[in-house]
């Protein structure tokens, strides 16, 4: 984001949240407002309708002609009450959380993060992240349409001895009907593992999809469905790759556990690939880890960094199975 500032103040900060906070209660009231004026210039122009319904009646035409006049009338000023409504947030409101938001994330984020035990060599962009044809060659989510991708909180390091890369991923697909807004296919987390195990390599795409996921990524899964002996692993999960075989060697006993154990820590539905030596880990969110919130001071919102980056590290404790000594001895 072009206008996001670098080096800005703490004390500068909580200047644009605050701009941010009065343009946010300025939002709240715009539209009942611009409601109740446009209305009421609608009413004025057409009082004397309701003279002419004492005098004449609903019978005589020029009152009805009146009345459907006021309707539209009615109809306009609610239509325009709501593209002023729509004009000031995206073109008001919509900046300034911009210009705080990516302003705290890319003062706090790295500077938080940092001074956490196990994170190292970090490097973070908050306009950055997957492109969209990694997303394809991944076959991890539903993909959705190119123009309504979206990615962005790029994060990159070592936790723990393992190397990784994570980032924010929107997908979306054309609304059927007249709808403008895209429906949302995938919205959430993305993170990339360089090793899984130091022990083992995956021959072709291992996919493990949450069962409520299936509908949306039936057409990203690879060829041969596979059934585990696992019946708690089977009830929440489902299981797709290039190679049964591969598929047994990479999902053993204890990994099965693992993955059902990552899913209960995790409120989303998470999604996961096996590839060569990486691991990818996905969980569904509903809000962009590291985004700020403008009703609580900035300083308070730092904590808030430690507990986004709650699927990362819980990945990387449950799944990854690289001793931290051993990743150490080999850097």
């Amino acid at each position: 984001m072009e206008f996001a500032e670098q080096n800005i103040s703490g004390v500068k900060l909580e200047k644009l949240r605050q701009d941010a906070v009065k343009k946010t209660k300025i939002m709240r009231w715009i539209l009942p407002v611009c409601l109740v004026l446009f209305v009421g210039l609608a009413l004025a122009g057409k009082w004397y309708i309701f003279l002419r319904l004492g005098e004449y009646g609903w019978s005589g035409p020029a009152v009805q002609g009146a009345f459907y006049g006021l309707l539209a009338n009615l109809m306009l000023a609610v239509i325009l009450a709501c593209v002023v409504f729509v004009f000031y947030k995206i073109l008001v409101w919509q900046r300034a959380y911009d210009r705080f938001n990516f302003s705290f994330k890319n003062k706090y984020v790295l500077e938080t993060l940092t001074q956490l035990p196990g994170f190292s060599e970090l490097h973070y962009h908050a306009g950055g992240g997957f492109s969209y044809d990694e997303m394809d060659r991944m076959n991890l989510i539903p993909k959705g349409v190119q123009v309504f991708y979206q990615s962005t909180d790029e994060l990159t390091g070592l936790l723990d001895g393992v190397r990784f890369r994570s980032s924010n991923v929107k997908t979306g697909r054309k609304a059927r009907g007249r709808r403008s807004l895209p429906d949302i296919l995938f919205e959430g987390q993305i993170i990339a593992f360089s090793t899984f195990d130091e022990r083992k390599l995956s021959k072709g795409f291992v996919q493990v999809f949450s069962k409520k996921a299936l509908s949306q990524v039936k057409h990203t899964t690879a060829p041969l469905k596979i059934h585990t002996e696992n019946s708690l692993f089977n009830e929440n999960f489902v299981v797709f790759a290039e190679n049964e075989q591969n598929a047994f060697y990479m999902l053993t006993p204890p990994v099965l556990e693992k993955i059902v154990a990552f899913q209960e820590a995790m409120e989303g539905l998470v999604y996961l690939a096996f590839y060569q030596s990486a691991l990818y880990v996905t969980c569904s969110q509903f809000r962009n880890p590291f985004d700020a919130y403008i009703d609580i001071p900035v300083e308070e919102q730092r904590r808030q960094i430690e507990k986004d980056i709650e699927i990362l590290c819980s990945a990387r404790e449950i799944l990854v199975q690289v001793s931290k000594e051993k990743e150490e001895g080999s850097d």
